[in-house]
Parts: structure tokens; sequence; C-alpha cells
């Protein structure tokens, strides 16, 4: 994918600019790919009568972008009592924000939010230089896994969410998705990042007026 997506690419383009266009790709080629899955396994949007022909690639396809609420299939245990798959319908944001409010206002609010989230990070990346390059990698995953999200609720009105981590029945953490995993790890590094290059601010002014005094 990595070397069709360079090939589609003009040449003209920086090798920066294409490492950022790749990696937002990437992210969403593999968040709904996953999605797909968890419709394909964790529902049974798929299932067919006894005697019916199977379904071929196209119409399972075609069921996923435009099924909503298939009925929900039994959870996948990967590790027992920590970690399953399980099919969940998000129409809210992280933490189910504002999963309660009416959809005339969610849907539409939630299309609004995420298409200036993204128009923010295009026009950041823009402002950004090619030493930048932990923050440019940051931005690329924000930006993949944002429009991931978004083709969610333009075809659905919710996310789907299929990543179930919890200790026992203790403490349970927000069912969510490869999208969201790259959100958060793309603002992990870029907190990183600026709490970095805060620190070494200070040490280059002092070099600075060491080399002026001498």
């Amino acid at each position: 994918m990595t070397a069709l997506a360079e090939k589609l690419m003009p040449k003209n383009w920086s090798s920066q600019l294409r490492f950022f266009i790749i990696i937002a790709v990437s992210v969403i080629f593999f968040d709904q790919v996953s999605k797909y899955q968890a419709v394909a396994h964790l529902t049974r949007a798929f299932e067919i009568p006894t005697g019916t022909a199977e379904l071929g690639f196209v119409e399972k396809v075609d069921i996923f972008l435009t099924l909503r609420h298939p009925v929900r299939a039994e959870a996948v245990s990967v590790v027992d009592n920590f970690w399953h798959f399980r099919y969940v319908e998000n129409p809210g944001a992280a933490w189910g924000f504002l999963s309660g409010a009416a959809s005339w206002f969610r849907t539409p609010f939630f299309l609004i939010v995420s298409l200036a989230a993204m128009a923010f990070i295009i026009v950041y990346y823009r402002r950004t230089t090619p030493e930048q390059r932990y923050l440019r990698l940051a931005l690329a995953l924000v930006l993949g896994g944002a429009i991931g999200n978004f083709l969610d609720r333009v075809r659905l009105s919710y996310v789907i969410d299929f990543i179930d981590w919890h200790w026992y029945d203790k403490a349970t953490w927000p069912t969510f998705n490869v999208a969201d995993s790259a959100i958060t790890v793309g603002v992990t590094i870029m907190v990183l990042d600026m709490l970095l290059a805060g620190k070494a601010a200070p040490k280059e002014k002092t070099t600075a007026k060491a080399k002026g005094s001498t």
C-alpha cells in the first residue's frame, strides 16, 4: 500500500509531505479494515439463511458501508478478564460525551467539529518546519484517526468501537478503535515534543549567552 501511495503522489512533493500523507492514509485504511472485521466477526450482519448463496466480498462491503445497528454477536476474549473484542456503537465522543444528546444536534455537531479539526491540522502542518519530524508524525496520526471516525459518522451517525480493555469487573476503559488509538498516540507525541522543545529552549539561550560573553 505504501508503494502504491508513493506512485500516486506527484514527484514534486517533498519526502516529508509524502510521509505525512502515507501515515494518515495508512491509519484510515487500517481503521476501516479493522471495523469491517469487527462487523464481520462481532455482529450477525453477514449471516445468511440456510440454503441461501454465500455473500460475495462486494456485497459484504456494501453491508458494512450502509447497514446501521447490526445485531451483536458474542464478544471474543483475547485475554480473559483483561481484553475482549466487543462490538459497540458510540454516538458520542470519547468517554461518551454527548452520547445522550438528540441526534439532530449531535451528528451535525460532531461532523462540523471533525471538519474544523482536520482543517486545523492541515494548516498547522503547513506552519511546521522540516526539523519538526515528530510533530509532523503526530499530526499525521491525529489526522488519519479523525478522518477514520469522521467516515463512520457520515455513513452511520455513530462510530464503531470494538477494543474493550478492563480489569476484571472493577475497572473498565471506554471501548475504542484503531482511529482512537492513532489520535491518542499522536496527541501524546505532540505533548512530549512540546515539553522537550520547551526544555531545549532555555539550554540554547544559555549556550548563546555563554558564547556571547567569551
